[in-house]
C-alpha cells in the first residue's frame, strides 16, 4: 500500500507541476491575445473616424489601460481622438499623448574618422 502511493506520488508531482505550468502559460497568453484585441479595436475605431493618423500603443493599467499616442498634442484633432479612445475603452482609461520624437529617443551617430575629416575639409 504504502509503494503504491510512493509511486502515485513520484509520477503525480511531475506531471501536476506540468499541469499547472500550462495553465499559467494560457493565462499569460489569453491576457496577452486580450491585450492585442483591444489594441487593434481601438487602433480600427481612430482609423475609421480620422484616417491613419496614429498608431496607439496599449497596456494594461492598475484598474483599466494605458494607451500612448505618439503624436503632437497641439494638432487641432488630438483631443478627439483622446475622447474617442476614451469611448472606445470605457471610463477607466489612462491616455497619454506624447510627441512622437519624444517617444524614441534617437542615437546620435557615430563619429568616424572619414566622417570627421570630410566635415573638416568642407
Amino acid at each position: 500500500m504504502i509503494a503504491l502511493l510512493g509511486a502515485l506520488a513520484v509520477l503525480g508531482l511531475p506531471v501536476a507541476a506540468l499541469v499547472v505550468l500550462l495553465k499559467a502559460v494560457d493565462l499569460v497568453q489569453r491576457r496577452r491575445a486580450a491585450v492585442i484585441v483591444r489594441q487593434i479595436e481601438v487602433t480600427d475605431a481612430i482609423h475609421r473616424e480620422f484616417g491613419a493618423i496614429v498608431a496607439p500603443t496599449l497596456r494594461r493599467a492598475r484598474r483599466g489601460w494605458r494607451v500612448v499616442l505618439p503624436m503632437d498634442a497641439r494638432r487641432p484633432e488630438a483631443a478627439r481622438v483622446v475622447e474617442l479612445v476614451a469611448r472606445t475603452l470605457g471610463p477607466t482609461v489612462e491616455v497619454a499623448v506624447v510627441a512622437p520624437w519624444a517617444a524614441a529617443p534617437r542615437r546620435p551617430a557615430a563619429q568616424n574618422k572619414e566622417r570627421m575629416a570630410s566635415a573638416m575639409s568642407a
